[in-house]
C-alpha cells in the first residue's frame, strides 16, 4: 500500500512538472507571437495618421484613381511671367516640379505629371532640361517637352527615356497632339497639348502602358480640430518669382500666391492648392565646355553635340544636383516638407538610376508619409531660401508691427 502511495505521488509530481513545463512553453509562444504582432513598424514609429489606401489608389497621390495603373505624362510648362496667367490644367496634375531653368536667373520652369486626370488642354509648354528628364524618370512618366537644351536633346537621342517631343526635334514628335491655341495668347505662350491625344501617340509608338512607379508613402489627413489655424510658407526663387502658400484649415491644403497675387489655373479657374509641399535646396551647376566630366567619372554632356551648339550653349543651361544617373555626384541632401499645416525638416535621397524614385525622410530618418493629394516639389539653388511661419510667430509679428506703428511719431515722415 505504501509503495502504491509512493508511485502515485511520483506520478502526480511528474504530471505537475509536465503541466508546468507545458504552461511555460505555451506562455512563451504566446508572448513571442505578441511580440511579433506588436513589433513597431514604420507607421508606428512615425505616429502616422491611419489611412485606408483605396485598392485603386494612385501611388503618387494616394487618391482613388481609375488610371492608377496607367503611365503618367510629364508635361513641360513655360516659366515666363507672361505665360503663367495662361497656365492650363496644372491644378489637375498629380505632381508638379518647379525649378530654375537658366543659370543667369532664378525664373522657375514647371513640369506637371498627369496620371489620374487626363485634361484636354495642358500648357503653355516650353522646352525641358536634363533634370526634368531625371525627375520624370523617377515617376516612370513619359516625358513631353516642347524642345529642349542641346544636352537634354542629346539624352533623348540616346533613348534614355520614353518621350514625345512636341517640337518635333527628337522623334517621336507629337503631331496633332501638339498645337498652338488661338485667343489672347502670343505665339510663344500658345504652345499646348492634350493628354488624351498624347495617350494615342504613346500607343502608336508602342510605349509600355502600365505604370511601374513606386510613388510615395501616404498617411491620413489631420482631423479638422487638430489642424492649425494658420501657417505660411515662402519659397524664394527670384523676384518677381517669389511664391507664397497660405495654409487653408478647412481643406488641409496650401493656397498658392505668385508675385503677391492668387495663382489661378486659366482652364479650371481654381487657385492652385496642393496638399503637400517639398522644398529642396541643392547645388546648381552650368554646362561648361572646358570641364572634363569624364575624368570625374561622369558621362560627357557634350557627347553627340556639334561644335556650334557647344559654343552657343556653353554656360547657358543648369544642372541641378538631384541624383541623375549621368552627370551628378550628389544623391542626397537637405529637404523640408509641409503638410497638415506642419513643417518637417529632413532629407532627400535617391539611388543612382533613372527608374529609382526619390525617397524623403524626416530628421529621425523615418520615411515621410504624405497626405493624399497633389504634391508640389520646389528645387532651389543654395543662394535661395525657404521660410515657414506658424500661428505663434504670426501673432508675435503682428504685435511687433502694431507696437512699431504706435511708437512712430506722427511727424516721423518729416524727420
Amino acid at each position: 500500500m505504501e509503495n502504491k502511495k509512493i508511485i502515485f505521488g511520483g506520478l502526480f509530481f511528474v504530471i505537475i512538472i509536465i503541466l508546468i513545463i507545458s504552461f511555460l512553453f505555451i506562455k512563451k509562444n504566446n508572448n513571442e507571437s505578441i511580440t511579433i504582432e506588436q513589433n513597431p513598424k514604420k507607421e508606428t514609429e512615425g505616429n502616422f495618421i491611419p489611412y485606408d489606401l483605396p485598392e485603386n489608389a494612385s501611388k503618387i497621390t494616394g487618391l482613388a484613381c481609375e488610371n492608377n495603373n496607367k503611365r503618367a505624362f510629364a508635361v513641360m510648362y513655360s516659366g515666363d511671367k507672361t505665360a503663367r496667367q495662361y497656365f492650363s490644367s496644372l491644378s489637375l496634375a498629380d505632381f508638379v516640379l518647379e525649378m530654375p531653368h537658366r543659370p543667369m536667373h532664378g525664373q522657375p520652369r514647371l513640369m506637371g505629371v498627369f496620371q489620374c486626370n487626363t485634361p484636354e488642354i495642358v500648357g503653355p509648354m516650353r522646352s525641358g532640361r536634363t533634370d526634368h528628364i531625371s525627375v520624370a524618370g523617377s515617376l516612370d512618366a513619359i516625358y513631353v517637352p516642347w524642345g529642349g537644351s542641346s544636352v537634354g536633346k542629346a539624352l533623348l537621342e540616346k533613348r534614355v527615356i520614353n518621350h514625345i517631343d512636341c517640337n518635333g526635334e527628337v522623334a517621336p514628335g507629337g503631331g496633332s497632339a501638339c498645337f498652338r491655341r488661338s485667343g489672347p495668347m502670343s505665339t510663344l505662350e500658345s504652345a499646348s497639348s492634350s493628354i488624351p491625344e498624347l495617350i494615342k501617340v504613346a500607343e502608336k509608338v508602342g510605349y509600355r502602358k502600365e505604370s511601374q512607379t513606386k510613388g510615395f508613402e501616404h498617411q491620413g489627413d489631420l482631423s479638422l480640430e487638430k489642424r492649425p489655424n494658420y501657417s505660411r510658407v515662402r519659397v524664394k526663387f527670384e523676384n518677381p518669382s517669389d511664391v507664397e502658400y497660405l495654409y487653408d484649415k478647412q481643406t488641409n491644403s496650401y493656397l498658392r500666391f505668385f508675385g503677391g497675387k492668387e495663382d489661378i489655373d486659366y482652364e479650371t479657374k481654381k487657385q492652385y492648392a496642393p496638399k503637400n509641399l517639398i522644398t529642396i535646396v541643392t547645388k546648381k551647376d552650368a554646362w561648361l565646355t572646358d570641364t572634363d566630366y569624364v575624368r570625374q567619372g561622369l558621362q560627357d554632356p557634350w557627347d553627340g553635340i556639334d561644335a556650334e551648339h557647344r559654343e552657343n550653349d556653353n554656360g547657358q543651361y543648369p544642372n541641378m544636383q538631384l541624383g541623375d544617373p549621368w552627370f551628378d555626384t550628389k544623391f542626397e541632401g537637405p529637404a523640408e516638407f509641409f503638410f497638415n499645416g506642419q513643417h518637417i525638416e529632413g532629407t532627400w535621397k535617391r539611388e543612382k538610376g533613372l527608374e529609382n524614385p526619390f525617397k524623403f525622410f524626416d530628421e529621425k530618418g523615418i520615411e515621410v508619409h504624405f497626405v493624399p493629394g497633389q504634391i508640389w516639389m520646389h528645387v532651389l539653388e543654395h543662394s535661395r531660401t525657404v521660410s515657414f511661419e506658424d500661428e505663434k510667430e504670426y501673432q508675435e509679428r503682428i504685435e511687433d508691427e502694431t507696437e512699431n506703428v504706435s511708437a512712430t511719431p506722427a511727424n516721423s515722415q518729416e524727420l
